[in-house]
């Protein structure tokens, strides 16, 4: 079912636009209560049994488990400018995407550090010594002090002022004053529908529904031995040469359990039995998606639990889930997904009494 823009009218009726905006789950939506038996997986070749030679993380039953690591970047304050702007949030009640920096960008970010820090500390400091040299010495205010504090500001100050300001204004979401700055899309997740999408060069790669794929943990040693992360799902059917990395937002050094804690908020978020992860990001979404809102009205649950935190309480927060965590299951009971669910069972029970 594809989702179009609200009309005229709708736009101009607030009860009509808060209808319109309540999503739709289709057939193929993922739900941990309903799905059909799924093939057994085919023989493996050789590329394949590298790509799965790490530690697999089955389906299960989902946990109110989460992990705080790539969640603690943004805070109710930076929320709160998000929904004041026009930039789209990367997770919301129908998708999930992972993005990464292009070339350009990932030199741009370079140039917006080095002028930050000068603008924070190198410059202040050279204007204070350039000031504490005019003001200590025998000569006054002559041509050399000129073409100095000229110089200074026109080939320092003034480029890295240009720069910040552009920072500041495609962080806003005006990413139409660099558009070859645009991240590109590596994965979607789509609650919605169900599926799942790799991207390459922008373009859709491959699409599959969530659960033909597996979730392995791959591991690869850095030069200092440490071991870094990534998880990764894989098709169960078809060999393709790459998988899907899901983790990119929380780091590739944590502990293994908290990779299993992501992997359980992305089974709850693609499970449309399931309500939505309590998290801040999802927090503005939540009164968009149909079991998301039953549950909170059952539950009576603040819709601005989150957002109406200051930073620090935010933080405090943090810390408590991630201690409290330390004594509750990551996940819940494992899933035999080649075995059909019960309400799956049970409907074709019911159609075969029926016949």
């Amino acid at each position: 079912m594809a989702f179009v823009n609200a009309s005229k009218s709708e736009q101009n009726d607030p009860q009509a636009r808060q209808a319109n905006t309540i999503r739709q789950y289709q057939d193929t939506a993922y739900s941990s209560q309903n799905f059909p038996p799924q093939k057994p997986r085919r023989e493996q070749g050789f590329l394949r049994r590298i790509m799965t030679s790490g530690k697999p993380f089955p389906f299960s039953q989902t946990t109110d488990s989460i992990t705080i690591y790539g969640l603690d970047d943004l805070a109710p304050s930076e929320m709160a400018e998000g929904e004041r702007g026009s930039k789209p949030m990367y997770w919301t009640e129908t998708q999930l995407i992972g993005e990464s920096l292009s070339g350009w960008s990932q030199l741009y970010v370079l140039i917006v550090g080095i002028a930050k820090m000068c603008l924070m500390g190198l410059l202040p400091l050279l204007y204070v010594i350039f000031l504490l040299m005019w003001w200590g010495g025998d000569l006054g205010w002559d041509d050399t002090y000129s073409d100095i504090f000229l110089g200074l500001t026109l080939y320092a100050t003034l480029p890295c002022l240009i720069i910040h300001l552009h920072s500041r204004i495609l962080n806003a979401g005006c990413v139409f004053v660099a558009p070859f700055l645009r991240a590109k899309r590596v994965f979607e997740l789509n609650r919605t529908s169900g599926m799942v999408t790799l991207f390459k060069k922008n373009k859709p790669f491959l699409t599959h529904p969530f659960i033909e794929f597996d979730c392995v943990l791959m591991s690869s040693p850095t030069q200092q031995g440490f071991l870094n992360y990534s998880l990764t799902l894989i098709h169960r059917y078809q060999n393709y040469s790459v998988g899907v990395p899901i983790s990119g937002s929380m780091g590739a050094n944590h502990k293994v359990i908290e990779y299993h804690r992501f992997w359980n908020m992305v089974q709850r978020y693609m499970d449309i039995s399931q309500p939505l992860p309590d998290i801040l990001v999802l927090e503005p979404a939540r009164q968009r998606d149909p079991t998301t809102i039953a549950y909170d009205k059952e539950h009576n649950r603040n819709p601005r639990y989150w957002r109406d935190m200051t930073d620090k309480e935010f933080k405090q927060k943090m810390d408590e889930i991630e201690k409290a965590q330390k004594n509750t299951p990551v996940t819940g009971k494992p899933i035999d997904i080649f075995e059909a669910s019960n309400t799956t069972v049970n409907k074709k029970h019911n159609r075969n009494k029926k016949k």
